[in-house]
């Protein structure tokens, strides 16, 4: 998300929103645009602001200073029932002692719609989030994954403008919750709502949303694609929070990089390095320096190799089918790039026997 765009592009716009928990700063100056249509991610650790953010704009928290506005127009002062949003919980907050139907058309009743489109309106959601015929179960009587689908379909039943959803997966479990992300982006895709939730899991953010709001401390760090905020992060604190970073002492210890000046730190991810067998044919093998390997990770499809250089345990991700390495065993290790962070400035330096490369995800 570009803060080069206009006016136009927003459909949700926070200007200068500042918030107080008695002395607890919870938003501190956030500026933020989210155009119409958009899955947008608010990604941050515990306490940094994401969800004072959501509770704002869905009214049910109000800013000391600043203003929300919604399709061009400010609503600080319009109850969140008017703001035309839809929200889904945690926790689901489903009501436990009405089926699956009732849950769905409970905000159609409230707003008095004839119960014969209660009916098609509830059978299509019921479509949409792949639960025919459960209409007459109970919420004790569902799965988790199945729960969370009722509560966006009670969300979007009354044709909400915008869906807000705070850790929406965070009560389920493991296969479930990707199965569950793969859907929600397909049906957020399907229905063109503009959507916000709230995450601390950054492969999370990364796989589901269009665009991504890290925020840390109550402030905005940055705004931007996935790819953007992983490949040119513009702080340090993004740069250490996204991507599996790690901090490294001593850079200018490793071959082929050079200190660049006083108080200058870096970071590593394992797709920076590369582990190589003694004897593998492999690109860079001469540039590489002797290390040991400390730990092996089973990952999966990879593994994930820890040795440890220069007083540093860095990590590299290896494909299974390379040849086997052992703990304990002498290998090969090549730095391609790491991120050097000097004051707030973050920069990408390759290993000075490589041209500038792109970082892939």
């Amino acid at each position: 998300m570009s803060e080069t765009k206009t006016k136009m592009d927003s459909y949700v716009e926070l200007r200068g929103i500042n918030k107080h928990f008695k002395d607890f700063h919870a938003s501190r100056d956030v500026n933020l645009t989210i155009p119409k249509g958009k899955l947008v991610a608010l990604l941050g650790p515990s306490g940094s602001g994401k969800t004072t953010i959501l509770r704002m704009i869905a009214g049910l928290e109000q800013p000391d200073s600043g203003e929300i506005l919604i399709d061009h127009k400010v609503v600080n002062n319009v109850p969140g029932s008017e703001r035309g949003i839809g929200f889904v919980f945690q926790s689901y907050a489903l009501f436990r002692y009405m089926t699956v139907y009732d849950n769905i058309a409970f905000g159609l009743r409230v707003k008095k719609m004839p119960e014969k489109k209660i009916r098609e309106k509830v059978s299509e959601l019921l479509s949409l989030i792949g639960c025919d015929g459960l209409e007459k179960r109970y919420p004790s009587q569902l799965s988790g994954g199945q729960r969370q689908r009722v509560a966006f379909a009670r969300a979007l039943a009354p044709d909400p403008q915008i869906l807000l959803l705070d850790e929406p997966f965070a009560a389920i479990d493991a296969k479930v919750r990707l199965e569950l992300r793969t859907w929600l982006k397909e049906m957020i895709t399907r229905l063109k709502i503009t959507s916000i939730f709230v995450t601390h899991d950054q492969d999370e953010a990364i796989e589901v949303a269009d665009d991504i709001i890290v925020t840390n401390l109550g402030r905005v760090e940055q705004t931007g694609t996935p790819q953007e905020l992983y490949t040119n992060p513009a702080t340090p604190f993004v740069a250490r929070f996204i991507g599996n970073s790690i901090p490294v002492r001593n850079f200018d210890r490793f071959r082929f990089f050079e200190k660049s000046g006083e108080d200058v730190t870096a970071i590593l991810r394992p797709e920076f390095v590369s582990v190589f067998k003694k004897g593998e044919k492999v690109q860079y093998s001469r540039s590489a320096e002797e290390a040991v390997v400390e730990d092996i990770i089973f990952r999966g499809s990879s593994l994930e190799i820890r040795v440890r250089l220069h007083d540093n345990l860095i990590s590299s991700i290896r494909s299974i089918n390379d040849p086997r390495i052992e703990i304990g065993e002498t290998v090969d290790v090549f730095i391609h790039r790491l991120f050097v962070i000097q004051e707030d400035q973050i920069s990408l330096v390759p290993n000075l026997t490589l041209k500038q490369e792109s970082v892939v995800i």
